[in-house]
């Protein structure tokens, strides 16, 4: 048996409308309201990170590598349902969804060219013209100017399906100014 309950208002325990749903289903909360149910079965900020790396020294990683994101728990980083895997650098999809990714990755050094990008299970995300599979990418004319290099994805994944942070062309990078992360959007 199913239960369907008609309402346009919900109000709080003090009689002030607290929500409103209008004829097309769409949610107007004009007070704060805190939720702490489930959206889809899912708790609401779920598999949401967010990691850094707490080592302080450039590093190099080739076309391929993952960039090293260790530490998931210190500063304002984070893992809410333990989705990021410290050791391999990778995020695993508990559930099927689309999620969003972002990376902020301090590069230069000595290179005369620096790329990255997202790695899905273990092929680079190609979503730019011309194959090279870049997110973000610097070449430069001259000198070796650092800079802070930053992308964002929405991707779908399915159960089980991992995202990590790759290089794209042989790069360096400063670990202690980059950080990734991501959730589930829906």
């Amino acid at each position: 048996m199913t239960s369907i309950i008609k309402v346009n208002n919900i109000q709080n325990s003090s009689g002030t409308a607290a929500m409103t749903i209008d004829g097309s289903g769409n949610i107007t909360c004009p007070q704060n309201i805190t939720f702490s149910g489930s959206i889809n079965g899912l708790p609401a900020g779920s598999n949401a990170f967010a990691a850094r790396n707490n080592a302080t020294v450039w590093s190099s990683a080739s076309g391929g590598n993952l960039i090293e994101f260790n530490d998931d728990s210190g500063g304002d980083c984070f893992d809410t349902d333990n989705c990021y895997d410290t050791s391999t650098y990778k995020f695993t999809a508990p559930a099927t969804g689309v999620y969003t990714f972002w990376y902020s990755i301090y590069t230069a050094q000595s290179d005369t060219e620096n790329g990255f990008g997202f790695l899905k299970n273990s092929t680079k995300l190609n979503m730019g013209a011309g194959g090279q599979k870049h997110f973000s990418y610097m070449q430069f004319a001259s000198g070796n100017d650092d800079h802070q290099q930053t992308s964002q994805v929405i991707v779908p994944l399915s159960s089980g399906d991992t995202m990590g942070v790759c290089a794209s062309t042989a790069s360096d990078y400063y670990k202690g100014y980059s950080a990734w992360g991501g959730c589930r959007l829906a």
